[in-house]
Formats: structure tokens, C-alpha cells, sequence
């Protein structure tokens, strides 16, 4: 985990993308300290919180949850007496996955063959002793909040990545904390929102053009790596759109699907998930409709072993 300091009072907390959970956080020494998401687990949010502290030793007052999953608010228990500033879409799915539920998967002895992979993903992390604390100030939309004469610009931009994404800008330092909407050199993944959603949320932080964007997952840089990953979106949505066309199955598209430059990116087998969205929506299927996670997930398992990951 490392503070990087963007501009005058503003930070983010970055950690090498090393898969699910690896998130990034931001930071505002202003206005009794501002934070964007905190992370996976306890002993990682106390980190983070030190990182801070050495910046801005008071407790921060304000804390923004990007969205809802855990990896950017499972650490909120450490915010005590904090405002959580949180989107209706994420208040509302705060707890659909609880922590003792990833506890459990995290330290199976012998688990089933559908969670091998997710128990690996998990098994870096400690979820014990998580409670889980969400938005206090539940908004619908856009939010402007004045940190010592610094606004912060807390932007609705879902459904993309989940219903209730937010985005926050920093208009006068040039600067973004994306949450998940945007995922840098590493594959994205998302169950909720659409492609052409997605596309929109990415499109519009490039219009902010911000001369620092930090990603939800992987390293902070410009608006050059926004407008690559909304390259990647339209890509797959291109291609996965002809393939339903042309009558082929997920696992087959992604087999003829040349991922080029993109197969660099960090989990480029989460290409299964993209189709997969694309599948859904060519075949009329809302933002909101349920998503078979398992199979979408059993196929992300049969591409990485195809790419020989």
C-alpha cells in the first residue's frame, strides 16, 4: 500500500492490483478530512487510516462508499462518528453479502469445486470482526460539498459497474476517485447497470478531464487510461453483439474474441463476464434483471484456463 500524493491536501492510497479486493482509496486533508472508500478488511483499513494520519493526524469527518461492494466499504466500522456518504443503489444492497459469509468461504477446509477459486481470491484477507456500517447520508443523485474551499463533486454516474456508483471530483485539483466504475490494466467485472451505461459513466469522467484518475483497481493515471478501458467496453460489445448474432454460445465467443493489447490486462478471462452482460442485454434483458452469478462465474473459469491462466 502506498500514499501517493496527488495535489495540494489531496491523496490517494494505492495497492497492486493482485486481483479481487485489491482496491484504492482517496483521501482530502480538508475540510476535517475527506475519505473515498475504505477497504477489504479491518487490518488493511487500519493501514490505510495510518497513511492518512501522517498526512492529516485528526480523524477524517466525511467518508464516500463508491458503491457497496466490500472491498470498498467493509472497513466503515473504523469511521466511527463519521458522516457515510453513500447512494441510495448501495444503501439498499449494503448487506447482501456479509462478511462471515466470506470468513466462512475464506477458511473452508475442502470446498466445493464452485468456490475453489473464489476461497483463493479470498484468502489473503481477514474478514472476522467486520460489522457492517453503511450510509448515514443516503443521496439520489449529485452532491457538492465544500471542504475549506475545495469542492468535492460526489457524482451519480450508475448503473454501471453497480446501480448505486459515484464518482468524486475534485474540479480544482484535477483530480477523480472512480471507484469501480473504472478499472486500470486489470479487466473489469460488474453485475449490475449495462454496457452502454458503463460506456456513459467512463465517457463522462473523460469529459471532466481530470489530470489524475484513480481507479477503483489498479495504478492512478490520466484520462488516457479511462478512455482505454471504454475502448475495451465498446470492443467486447461490438464483437459479443456479433457473435449472439451469429447464434454462438459465450464460451465460443470468447474463444474467437482476439484480445489484442487487453490481453495484458490483469484477469483478461473476465472477458466471460462482459459477453455474458452483452448476451443478456441482446437478448432484451434490463440492467436490473438477475444475473446466474454461478454460471457467469463457472464460465470465467473455463476462459482462464483457455487463455492458460
Amino acid at each position: 500500500m502506498e500514499l501517493k500524493r496527488l495535489a495540494a491536501d489531496v491523496y490517494a492510497s494505492e495497492q497492486e492490483d493482485r486481483g479481487l479486493g485489491w482496491s484504492n482509496s482517496g483521501f482530502v486533508a480538508r475540510g476535517g478530512g475527506f475519505v473515498v472508500d475504505t477497504l477489504y478488511d479491518l487490518p488493511l483499513t487500519r493501514q490505510m487510516i495510518d497513511l492518512y494520519a501522517s498526512v492529516h493526524p485528526a480523524p477524517a469527518t466525511r467518508l464516500v462508499n463508491t458503491h457497496h461492494n466490500g472491498d470498498h466499504c467493509w472497513g466503515n466500522q473504523l469511521f466511527a462518528g463519521a458522516e457515510i456518504i453513500g447512494h441510495r443503489g448501495c444503501a439498499a444492497r449494503f448487506d447482501m453479502f456479509q462478511p462471515a459469509a466470506a470468513e466462512a468461504i475464506r477458511t473452508m477446509v475442502d470446498p466445493p469445486e464452485h468456490l475453489r477459486d473464489l476461497q483463493q481470491e479470498f484468502s489473503p484477507f481477514d474478514f472476522s470482526g467486520i460489522e457492517l456500517v453503511p450510509p448515514t447520508h443516503v443521496i439520489d443523485g449529485d452532491l457538492t460539498i465544500d471542504l475549506d474551499g475545495v469542492p468535492a463533486e460526489v457524482l451519480w454516474v450508475g448503473p454501471a459497474h453497480t446501480e448505486g456508483d459515484l464518482v468524486v471530483h475534485l474540479p480544482t485539483e484535477g483530480v477523480v476517485f472512480a471507484g469501480d466504475v473504472f478499472f486500470h490494466r486489470c479487466t473489469p467485472i460488474g453485475w449490475e447497470g449495462s454496457t452502454d451505461r458503463w460506456i456513459a459513466a467512463l465517457a463522462r469522467i473523460e469529459a471532466l478531464a481530470p489530470e489524475h484518475v484513480v481507479p477503483g483497481h489498479g495504478p492512478v493515471c490520466g484520462v488516457d487510461g479511462v478512455r482505454e478501458m471504454r475502448e475495451y467496453l465498446e470492443f467486447v460489445q461490438r464483437e459479443a453483439t456479433a457473435h449472439f448474432t451469429a447464434g454462438r454460445s459465450v464460451l465460443d465467443a470468447c474463444a474467437r474474441i482476439e484480445l489484442g493489447r487487453y490481453a495484458a490486462w490483469n484477469e483478461p478471462f473476465r472477458l466471460a463476464a462482459n459477453v455474458h452482460r452483452v448476451y443478456r442485454e441482446c437478448a432484451g434483458s434490463t440492467w436490473d434483471a438477475p444475473v446466474d452469478a454461478a454460471q457467469v462465474m463457472a464460465d470465467v473459469r473455463v476462459v482462464k484456463e483457455m487463455l492458460g491462466h
